[in-house]
Order: C-alpha cells, then structure tokens, then sequence
C-alpha cells in the first residue's frame, strides 16, 4: 500500500510539472527576474545593473522603470507571490504609477554590449524599437509596448 501511494505521488508531481511546462509557467529564474525587475526597477543609482529605462513621456520625460531582465509581459511580472503589471515608479510627475505596459515614450539605454528590444507585444513579438543610447521618442512601440530583451 505504501509503495503504491509512493508511486500516485510520484506520477502527480511528474504531471504538475509537465503542466507547468506546458501553460508555460515561468521558471525559476524567470521568476527571480521578474521579482528583481518589480521590487528593484525604481532605484536611480547610476551604479546598479538596470540600465535600461522607460519613460512615460517624450524626450526622457515624466516618471521612469528600470528594467534589468528580459520581461516577456509587463503586465505579468512575478512580484514574489503573485504576478502584476510593472508601472512607472510614483516620483509624482506624469505617469506616476501607471502601468507600464503601452504607456512609454522614450527610453535610455546604457549598457555598454547589449541593445535593448523593446516590442510592441507581449512574448518580444510584433514591432521593436532597438535601443542604443538615448531615443527622445520611440517609433514602432510609441506608447505600444508590451515586452522587453537584450541582444547582443
């Protein structure tokens, strides 16, 4: 009897699994990235490792996020115990708390090997705008954005 449950435990947690994977449910490390991206993505020091910043208006204007990791939805980020949508930071100019998600227009890059993809849906499909630098207005993803990559 022992072994036989031993056996349905075993054969339930190989199909949670082969169901995770199937939904698509994030990994553990997407997930420890997301969670950096969502608690961490506010600070402005010069120095931390997100070097790409979205802005709410144009020309690097309103509120901003910092964004570290790849983010395949904006508005499905893992927050540490369930998922929710990036917003800009809350330093009260425009934009202050909004969602991320098709709400920028201008975005900074200064990482020194990677372009930043912004795409204009989620999954990094659609239209990009690459990043290198600064872009005063974004073109393809103007206040259609949905998901965000580094490549080299």
């Amino acid at each position: 009897m022992k072994t036989m449950r031993s056996r349905i435990a075993a054969a339930a947690a190989t199909s949670a699994v082969s169901l995770a994977l199937a939904v698509g449910v994030a990994t553990p490390a997407a997930a420890d990235a997301d969670y950096d991206n969502y608690w961490f993505g506010c600070n402005y020091d010069s120095s931390n490792t997100f070097k790409f910043r979205l802005y709410y208006n144009s020309n690097l204007g309103g509120d901003y996020r910092n964004i570290g990791y790849a983010v395949y939805d904006f508005d499905s980020v893992a927050n540490g115990t369930s998922y929710g949508p990036l917003t800009f930071c809350g330093f009260k100019s425009a934009g202050s708390g909004q969602h991320v998600k098709n709400n920028a227009a201008s975005a900074r890059n200064t990482h020194s090997s990677y372009f930043g993809y912004l795409y204009y849906n989620s999954g990094y499909k659609g239209a990009s705008d690459i990043v290198w630098g600064t872009v005063n207005q974004l073109d393809a993803t103007y206040n259609n954005n949905a998901s965000f990559q580094w490549k080299s």
